[in-house]
């Protein structure tokens, strides 16, 4: 009998031990996870005017463990505003993130579906009424990719040709380029071997003042057609 009193016993303080070591567990685990909830968010751009505008996108992830956001959510969140380049996303234990970000270059202006916007030098279309622009820009008319006019313009710059002198690009549907600069002059680009074209102007200009009016023409291979209207 006295034996089964203290089987008895035994199971109770078993119990009363696992009851009390769940107990404190929870409150262990509670009292950590709080520790990691979110609570501050830090927004870190060359344009201070941006910051309230990604901290309104992502404020939803305050309060959440920072162990458990969805990185990849937040990036895409952060990429839907098209101004941005360069983002970053930082934790800071316990509970802050940083995000850092640069607003993008604006290259030039071209109108898509008859509606006006920005082509930024992150690749990106943006709407014309996202920011205001402070430069003039040249404009570029045609359905066009924007890596295909970045790399244009690199090729460009490769070859000192003056960007700042060039009002208007046409992109025509057999992918080709015409460059309209100062004073009239309109230069036609080849579709293929753009960058051995464009040294021969170089060099043809480094010799040559081309007249207000002229056209240049180099879609012919390793020539140089030079018409004064």
């Amino acid at each position: 009998m006295l034996q089964l009193i203290n089987k008895k016993k035994i199971y109770f303080y078993i119990f009363l031990l696992f009851f009390l070591t769940s107990i404190l567990n929870y409150e262990i685990f509670d009292k950590y996870n709080n520790i990691f909830l979110i609570n501050n968010i830090e927004i870190k751009t060359n344009k201070n005017s941006l910051n309230n505008k990604i901290l309104s996108d992502i404020n939803y992830i305050k309060n959440k463990n920072i162990f458990y956001i969805d990185y990849n959510d937040l990036q895409k969140k952060i990429n839907n505003l098209r101004v941005l380049e360069n983002i970053k996303i930082k934790k800071k234990l316990p509970s802050t993130i940083i995000v850092y970000a640069d607003q993008t270059d604006l290259i030039a202006i071209t109108y898509i579906n008859q509606k006006k916007y920005f082509v930024g030098a992150n690749k990106k279309f943006i709407e014309f009424n996202e920011f205001q622009n402070t430069r003039n820009l040249p404009i570029i008319f045609g359905e066009f990719d924007i890596r295909n006019f970045v790399s244009l313009k690199k090729n460009l710059s490769i070859n000192n040709i003056n960007l700042s002198s060039i009002n208007k690009y046409f992109y025509h549907k057999n992918e080709r380029w015409d460059l309209f600069f100062e004073n009239n002059i309109l230069v036609k680009l080849p579709n293929k071997n753009i960058q051995k074209s464009l040294k021969i102007y170089n060099e043809f200009t480094t010799r040559q003042n081309i007249k207000p009016n002229s056209v240049i023409d180099l879609r012919i291979p390793n020539r140089l057609i030079l018409l004064n209207e």
